[in-house]
């Protein structure tokens, strides 16, 4: 009778941890152990703070998978407010992976989706990091990136500041570099200018 209690408090902890908050989804296989616990962090401070999910999807690229398919079926077993950002890696016989972000209504009007989105360093806290060719690490930095600027931006809305929060210390680290590069080439430009008219 003892062992048949204890295999029931089992299955109901076992049922219990899958009911629990888990941000990740990794089925593509992209994310360290260490990035994924740093969003079920964030993600679950968000949860509590806001009552907003935010799951990050991850998804194998194999023939004729669309992303939108795979994010519409775990959306089915959330409830809103929620957000889902969704990757489908590039694989070596695909030119291009997929990646969206899928909310429910009130969560959209939350962050900026375009903004996070956006190709350009200045606003984009994905597709910039993303373009970098330095292998897997690439999915690893650019979710980080991506998960921690919509979780702030969700937090911000509603003015709480999370504390596992990581800024936006990746933003501004391009940015000075790229602040660097662009200066030193307008510097190097001035100088030729300058010696060319004290030639002439």
């Amino acid at each position: 009778m003892r062992v048949l209690d204890i295999l029931k408090s089992g299955f109901i902890a076992a049922l219990l941890s899958i009911g629990s908050y888990g941000a990740v989804i990794d089925s593509a296989n992209i994310i360290s152990e260490a990035v994924e616990i740093k969003l079920n962090s964030i993600g679950d401070e968000l949860k509590n703070k806001t009552g907003v999910t935010l799951n990050l999807l991850t998804v194998e690229n194999s023939a004729g998978a669309n992303l939108k398919d795979f994010a519409n079926t775990h959306i089915a077993t959330l409830k809103s407010p929620y957000v889902v950002l969704a990757i489908m890696p590039k694989d070596f016989s695909s030119k291009a992976g997929q990646l969206d972000i899928f909310a429910s209504n009130d969560a959209l009007a939350l962050f900026d989706k375009e903004a996070v989105l956006s190709p350009f360093p200045q606003t984009g806290s994905i597709i910039p990091l993303l373009t970098q060719n330095k292998g897997k690490d690439i999915y690893n930095s650019s979710m980080l990136n991506g998960y921690a600027d919509i979780a702030d931006q969700i937090a911000a809305s509603k003015n709480i500041i999370l504390e596992n929060s990581i800024g936006s210390q990746n933003r501004d680290t391009i940015n000075i570099f790229r602040y660097l590069i662009y200066g030193s080439i307008v510097l190097v430009i001035i100088v030729l200018i300058v010696r060319k008219f004290n030639k002439g």
